[in-house]
């Protein structure tokens, strides 16, 4: 038994020499692109983890690395950052599929070897298995990276209950339904205030909710939930604030919706929709870009209709007289003036 557990020990002490071994190399191995490649270019400790845990396929996921941190550039790509990250899974997959047999044999290997996140995959997915671990941490910790990025909340939908209270002031309940139209995913909340402007209710109470691109979500906030507060200490009409997270990390949420709503809205104790129309970040985006596009097309329309007026007003006004009047006038007085004398 003791010589079994010194051998044991000793396997483990190997192995961690070897696995210290070839941290230190991905660390010292030098970039086989100019660009980014996988991995965050501003900080050594997180490249070389990256090489380390990806290894052996760092050189192979490079060139979708590339393309993928293009496509943060959304302004340019025009794309969302859910997008590009299905995107670049789906070019991972493409890359350990399209490799010749010699290169799956011996990248999925000696991954499946050198590599103690892979025990358990079996041969056949070493590389896939890579590609996710590359996918998610591109997708929870890549936020920071992505450029032009627009956080962005459509309201679409605004509801108002009044709760009729028999034996004591009224109560008031709002909800609000908001879509994601920007192209990157945010977190969100709905406020409700007070006639002071103070905090009514907000929901949720103790934490965001998550909206993807292009998903909706509906919230509702009451003055029910809070014995103190009644629809009494409400404006009239009441008001509201949509928030949203618009930089990672970073609280209290900037308002991107004011919301006023009726307080005295009938029939009682059934929801009554509100109008509300309010441009969205991203809506005024795209008026943006329209009035740029607009004031820069009067430097090329201009071209055209000089061009076309000129060419259609003399041949119409000058090809009439100069044909008519001189062919009528000298036919008839060189014909008669030889023959008076």
């Amino acid at each position: 038994m003791e010589q079994y557990g010194t051998k044991n020990f000793s396997a483990k002490i190997l192995a961690l020499s070897f696995g210290f071994s070839l941290f230190s190399y991905a660390i010292s191995m030098p970039k086989a692109h100019a660009g980014n490649g996988c991995g965050p270019q501003n900080s050594t400790t997180g490249y070389g983890l990256t090489k380390f845990f990806l290894y052996p396929y760092n050189g192979l996921f490079a060139p979708a690395c590339e393309e993928h941190d293009t496509c943060y550039n959304l302004t340019n790509s025009g794309k969302t950052k859910k997008q590009c990250d299905d995107e670049f899974k789906q070019s991972l997959y493409q890359i350990c599929e399209d490799r010749s047999l010699w290169k799956k044999l011996s990248q999925d290997v000696f991954g499946y070897i050198t590599n103690p996140k892979l025990w358990g995959v079996g041969l056949s997915g070493p590389c896939k298995r890579q590609a996710d671990y590359a996918v998610w941490a591109v997708s929870t910790l890549g936020e920071s990276s992505v450029s032009g990025a627009r956080y962005s909340l459509k309201v679409k939908d605004v509801k108002v209950k009044r709760i009729d209270d028999r034996f004591s002031d009224d109560e008031l309940s709002v909800c609000v339904t908001v879509e994601n139209d920007g192209n990157i995913a945010t977190e969100w909340d709905l406020v409700l205030l007070n006639k002071n402007g103070g905090i009514a209710d907000t929901e949720p109470d103790t934490y965001e909710r998550n909206i993807a691109v292009g998903r909706t979500d509906r919230e509702c906030v009451t003055t029910n939930n809070d014995p103190t507060v009644s629809v009494s200490d409400l404006g009239n009409p009441a008001k509201l604030v949509v928030r949203i997270d618009d930089y990672q990390g970073i609280a209290p949420f900037t308002p991107v919706a004011d919301i006023t709503v009726p307080i005295n809205l009938r029939p009682y104790d059934k929801y009554n929709p509100v109008a509300f129309e309010q441009i969205s970040r991203h809506e005024a985006y795209i008026r943006l870009q329209e009035i740029k596009q607009q004031r820069s097309e009067p430097n090329v329309e201009p071209n055209p209709k000089p061009s076309v007026e000129p060419s259609v007003e003399p041949s119409v006004e000058s090809n009439p007289e100069p044909s008519v009047e001189p062919s009528v006038e000298p036919s008839v007085e060189p014909s008669s003036d030889p023959v008076n004398p």
